[in-house]
């Protein structure tokens, strides 16, 4: 099958959402003929890439949009001209893929990143069937949490709101919706709006837009490297630190466990907005000697860490499918996060600590009763940590994800075939 896929972020070297594009370009290029239509800004990397054996013969890269000017420091500048760009990409791709299915002739194709539904992607106009996903983005901060925020953080969650309801009232974006042969909804949340949009749930299927390789998985491999327990706790997060993550309301819940008697080592391995005042924050609490500032790992140290963390500790008011958490999930890292968007979907019970998302004080308690109770009971570690693991193993590996993506594509060939499309 010859299947065109749309993906303005996919980079075989680079992290986030271009290591998706990447991983969904290799995965389906494992099973059919793939063209990649991606930005100008990956052209340096895919040609090394192809340098150096990383992109499969089958595998055709071509490029769309305009190249992304220096990323700017502002983090609200930044993500304005990442959007602008993402736009750019979005009006000039329909006759690239025009032009391109004329020379090759597409059985289908598939849209997935970004993967937000704010932005419609007018390939569903191609005569062949449109997968459009895996899609997050409506995902939403809590409004009662927001004055814990900075004003600058604050001024970007109340700006997100108003894209979202920009977004919803969009006649391309309902029309993208519709008209889409199949959308993949990333969670709950975009489930729900996605339905609403298209007005029904035909065609609208559930996949978590991250997954794991099985070199990754592989890479993550802890069963035969048992994490010791010498009375203290050893907790890790990493990413961003943006006041969106939690990571303050983490703190003050370790500064009530320690009172109850609990021994733990918190690294923080990254930086972010937040940095300075979570610093200010564990002096004022008398964590100093308990919580580690450190910059963002390498690859190897961080997977290093992983190893030998007992808990993940990051509950994240708004996160869509954070592969941070999942690889530390894989690492056999028990977490505790906050029971809303993509963690509260992919961490259960059994292998973590979800805790409700109502208001910042039950947050703080429950993270100090979560540690508490893997302190005195430090056996569950063992156990919950290889529940994290196979859960992840099991639910977001290589093979799960194209069992559903193989099977969407065979409805929408289908429905193609007897002339079923909008």
């Amino acid at each position: 099958m010859k299947i065109l896929l749309s993906a303005i972020a996919c980079n075989p070297y680079w992290g986030s959402e271009a290591s998706i594009g990447w991983k969904v370009a290799k995965c389906i290029a494992r099973h059919h003929e793939v063209w990649v239509l991606t930005s100008e800004d990956n052209r340096e990397n895919m040609t090394k890439g192809i340098q150096e054996g990383l992109v499969p013969e089958n595998m055709h890269v071509h490029y769309c949009g305009k190249e992304a000017v220096a990323c700017h420091p502002n983090r609200m500048i930044a993500r304005l001209k990442s959007w602008t760009q993402y736009l750019d990409f979005s009006r000039s791709i329909l006759p690239a893929a025009m032009e391109l299915h004329r020379q090759v002739g597409f059985d289908l194709v598939h849209h997935v990143t970004y993967a937000t539904w704010r932005v419609p992607i007018k390939l569903w106009k191609m005569p062949v069937p449109f997968v459009w996903g895996p899609l997050g983005g409506n995902e939403r901060f809590p409004l009662n949490f927001m004055p814990m925020l900075s004003p600058a953080t604050m001024a970007f969650e109340f700006a997100r709101y108003a894209a979202n309801a920009v977004g919803t009232i969009s006649r391309n974006v309902r029309q993208c919706a519709r008209n889409s042969t199949f959308i993949l909804a990333s969670n709950a949340d975009a489930w729900d709006k996605l339905h609403s949009l298209r007005g029904n749930d035909k065609g609208l299927h559930r996949l978590l837009v991250t997954f794991f390789t099985p070199a990754e998985l592989a890479k993550l491999n802890i069963e035969d490297n048992p994490k010791p327990f010498d009375g203290t706790l050893k907790l890790f997060c990493s990413g961003n630190l943006e006041g969106r993550k939690g990571v303050a309301l983490a703190i003050r819940g370790l500064a009530i466990a320690k009172k109850q008697g609990v021994k733990f080592s918190y690294r923080i391995g990254s930086q972010g907005p937040e940095s300075d005042y979570l610093r200010r924050l564990v002096k004022e609490l008398g964590l100093e000697q308990d919580v580690v500032f450190g910059e963002q790992l390498p690859r190897e140290g961080y997977v290093e860490e992983l190893k030998k963390t007992h808990v993940y500790l990051l509950p994240s008011l708004r996160d869509n499918a954070p592969s941070t958490l999942m690889e530390a999930m894989l690492a056999g890292c028990v977490p505790i996060v906050a029971e809303c968007g993509g963690p509260a979907e992919i961490v259960n019970a059994d292998c973590g600590f979800p805790i409700p998302v109502k208001t910042p004080d039950q947050i703080v308690s429950g993270v100090a009763e979560a540690l508490t109770q893997l302190y005195k009971e430090p056996e569950r570690i063992a156990v919950m940590g290889r529940n994290a693991r196979e859960r992840i193993r099991n639910h977001y590996c290589e093979d799960y994800y194209w069992s559903v993506l193989s099977g969407v594509y065979d409805e929408a060939l289908k429905l193609s075939s007897v002339g079923s499309l909008s």
